[in-house]
């Protein structure tokens, strides 16, 4: 049910368009619709944390012109700050290789949305496109045994100032960084608790912000490198001269970290993508929208079905809920405390929407570890 049908495209569409999806070659095209099976995984199922969609055939000139002083060592991971020796580490997501659902999972999706809203859209820190406007967070503080990670709001110098992380409401649903207790083996570590975490997508073209409602979030296998400013490591030869990438047959970004958790189908149905004017809902499943754009009920419950049940925590069942499952690479940046930016201010005493984040369960180029 969560295959990119060819119904599904012009919604696709227009949530390129509220992502500045400008790169001829993300345009939709026949066979793009489905679902990449390089790295995928079953409802329920966390993936490993390398698991990569690319061939792994890298035949790249490398020779794209890369400003590590700007950008980051490009032996390493591109980190445009420098963690080492620090005991709180701080990251922004570089690549998110989502293994499941379908409906997320096509190279549509994955090329022409996601990648290219991560992109920081400068050739000189090796992304050909991309609009920077998806920022996802990552705070290790190794002392204390936690991770805080969330979305940002959007930054106006994320070389200077870097990022800070949100801290508002939207709609109906509050967004603020979630933090998970973690334990370490060696340097890779995994929570111990999972956490609710709503993660917001901001837009650099319209005021409009797409929220991704996760529940039970679980992250797994997070490997930092050895002096702390990379997770996965950056591949220039996968580029070539122009900056560009094919990530069918070799991806710039190796992850070394998992994640997974659920989104009902009620907490979709409260996200609007107005660029489609239907619900998130809609999008996962694939379905027809209802008179009001959301999914369509019979005596209020949603006729459209999941692939796992956030009632009794496992696949199928009562499938109100759809899996999420992804691996992702990260490096380091500045997180600062959000002074000045509204979007990042504690929220006011009381305004806490709803399922705020808790508990689901009972500057100069820094060098690292050499990447491949």
């Amino acid at each position: 049910p969560f295959a990119l049908t060819t119904a599904g495209f012009g919604a696709v569409a227009s949530v390129c368009a509220f992502l500045a999806c400008e790169d001829p070659h993300l345009r939709t095209e026949p066979g793009q619709g489905n679902p990449i099976t390089g790295c995928s995984v079953k409802a329920g199922e966390t993936p490993p944390a390398t698991c990569d969609d690319s061939d792994g055939e890298c035949d790249g000139t490398g020779g794209c012109t890369i400003n590590e002083a700007k950008c980051g060592s490009a032996s390493t991971c591109l980190p445009m700050a420098d963690n080492k020796g620090k005991d709180v580490l701080d990251f922004r997501i570089r690549r998110l290789n989502v293994a499941t659902p379908d409906a997320l999972k096509s190279k549509v999706i994955r090329d022409g949305v996601l990648t290219n809203a991560i992109n920081l859209g400068t050739k000189e820190c090796s992304d050909k496109s991309g609009t920077g406007d998806f920022t996802w967070l990552v705070r290790v503080d190794k002392k204390a045994g936690t991770l805080t990670t969330g979305g940002a709001a959007l930054s106006t110098d994320i070389f200077g100032l870097g990022y800070c992380f949100a801290n508002t409401t939207v709609g109906a649903l509050r967004v603020e960084p979630a933090v998970f207790p973690i334990t370490f083996q060696g340097n890779t570590f995994g929570s111990t608790t999972n956490q609710r975490l709503n993660v917001p997508i901001f837009s650099s073209i319209t005021p409009d912000v797409i929220i991704l409602p996760l529940s039970d979030v679980k992250v797994a296998g997070v490997t930092l490198s050895e002096e702390g400013n990379c997770i996965g490591k950056f591949r220039k030869t996968a580029l070539g001269a122009d900056c560009s990438e094919n990530a069918d047959s070799c991806s710039k970004w190796q992850t070394a970290g998992a994640l997974s958790g659920y989104i009902t189908l009620e907490d979709a149905d409260l996200v609007l993508i107005p660029q489609t004017s239907s619900s998130l809902c809609t999008l996962l499943t694939q379905s027809t929208k209802g008179a009001d754009n959301k999914c369509q009920r019979q005596n209020g419950v949603i006729v459209p079905k999941g692939d796992y049940c956030s009632k009794d925590k496992k696949p199928g069942s009562c499938q109100d809920s759809v899996w999420l499952a992804a691996t992702f690479a990260a490096a380091a940046v500045h997180i600062n405390d959000g002074t000045g930016v509204p979007q990042c201010a504690p929220l006011p005493a009381g305004d806490g929407g709803t399922d705020a984040a808790a508990s689901d369960a009972g500057t100069d180029a820094p060098a690292d570890a050499p990447a491949e």
